[in-house]
């Protein structure tokens, strides 16, 4: 098991930037497969923390999770790869829990709501309200399936 879940991490440091596409209802239904509905226009920001609202599903065979959140503002092309440099302003997951831990989801089958921290990067600037790029990424592992759904989209920053 440790082979596979070392397999998966891998996965998921290579897909994250990818934007996988998420897998349709019936598709989920019959495989297992994640599925985020929705991020866009649920980001509040009070200085060096955001805070994203998606709405996501995923199996309750699911035995690994990890998921992924970004907000990026300000700057050219942050829909490509490599745009974390490119952002004036640039919150993620990975400062607010330093590699450390995973965010817990719930994976029962059923929708849940779920809203994220993130926090910025040194040298960053601060997201200020406006329009920013959101990336809500959930990848599992569900017996030796690794699947993914993203929810990449424009959102509507808003201030505490």
């Amino acid at each position: 098991m440790t082979k596979t879940i070392a397999l998966a991490a891998g996965a998921v440091a290579l897909l994250a930037p990818l934007g996988a596409v998420a897998p349709t209802a019936a598709a989920a239904a019959t495989t297992g497969a994640p599925e985020v509905a929705w991020a866009a226009n649920n980001v509040r920001v009070a200085g060096d923390s955001a805070f994203v609202t998606a709405k996501y599903r995923c199996a309750p065979e699911t035995e690994m999770t990890h998921l992924w959140v970004s907000v990026k503002q300000g700057g050219a092309d942050l829909e490509g790869e490599g745009s974390g440099g490119r952002a004036q302003s640039w919150y993620d997951t990975n400062v607010t829990t330093g590699g450390e831990y995973e965010i817990p989801v719930t994976c029962d089958g059923s929708w849940q709501h779920q809203t994220v921290e993130v926090r910025r990067y040194d040298g960053k600037a601060l997201l200020e309200r406006g329009p920013a790029y959101v990336q809500f990424c959930l990848y599992t592992l569900t017996g030796e399936e690794f699947l993914s759904a993203t929810d990449n989209s424009w959102a509507k920053v808003k201030t505490a």
